[in-house]
C-alpha cells in the first residue's frame, strides 16, 4: 500500500464551521445570508463591502465562542488512524492572520496527526498542493478541487452535502464523500491503486 500526502481541508471538512460562522454574522450585524451564498460574498446580503466582511468574519473565527466548537468527532478518529499511514497537512483558505486560531484547534484536537500547517487565504490551494506533492485533497469547495486537479493533484475528494455545493463536477474526476467513514474508505482505495 502507498504512503500518500494527504492535503486536508479545516472549515466544514474537520469542524463544522460556516453554519456557525453565517449564524454569528446575521445576528451580529442584522443580515440574513443564506447558506446558499456564504461564499458568493456580496455587499447587498453581507450589508458590507467584501474587505469589511473578511474582517468580521476573521473576528467571528477568533471568538471565545468559536474556540469552544469542537470537531467532527468522527474526524478525529479517522484522521488519527490515516495520520499513520499516510502524511498529512491542513491546507485552508483561512486568512494567515488566524494561524493561531487554526495552530491552537489542531494541537488540540490533532495533536501530532499533521506534517504543516498551510492558510493560503485567497490563494490557491492548487498551488500550495503541488509544492506539497498532494496525491490527495480533501475540501468541501469545488473552486479548490479544481485548481488542485489544474496542478496535477488526482485524488480528489469533494467532501459533505452543504447548500453551497452547487457545482456540476462533469470533467473532473472528484469523489464525493459525505462523511468521514466514506474518506476513510476513499483512501484505502487510492493508497491501494
Amino acid at each position: 500500500m502507498k504512503r500518500l500526502v494527504i492535503a486536508i481541508d479545516c472549515d466544514d471538512v474537520l469542524i463544522d464551521s460556516t453554519k456557525y460562522v453565517i449564524s454569528q454574522y446575521n445576528q451580529y450585524y442584522d443580515t440574513e445570508v443564506k447558506l446558499e451564498g456564504a461564499f458568493s460574498i456580496n455587499d447587498r446580503d453581507f450589508g458590507a463591502t467584501r474587505t469589511q466582511v473578511l474582517e468580521r468574519f476573521n473576528d467571528i473565527y477568533r471568538s471565545e465562542s468559536f474556540r469552544q466548537l469542537k470537531p467532527y468527532t468522527e474526524a478525529m478518529e479517522i484522521v488519527r488512524g490515516v495520520g499513520r499511514r499516510h502524511e498529512l497537512h491542513i491546507v485552508t483558505a483561512r486568512d494567515p492572520i488566524l494561524e493561531p486560531v487554526t495552530v491552537r484547534m489542531i494541537n488540540e484536537h490533532f495533536p501530532n496527526c499533521f506534517t504543516k500547517i498551510e492558510h493560503v487565504g485567497e490563494g490557491s490551494k492548487g498551488n500550495l498542493c503541488q509544492v506539497l506533492q498532494a496525491d490527495v485533497l480533501i475540501d468541501d469547495g469545488f473552486r479548490h478541487l479544481v485548481s488542485a486537479y489544474d496542478c496535477g493533484v488526482r485524488g480528489l475528494i469533494w467532501f459533505g452535502n452543504y447548500p453551497w455545493q452547487a457545482e456540476d463536477p462533469k470533467g473532473i474526476p472528484v469523489r464525493r464523500c459525505l462523511n468521514w467513514r466514506e474518506v476513510e474508505a476513499e483512501i484505502e482505495r487510492i493508497a491501494s491503486r
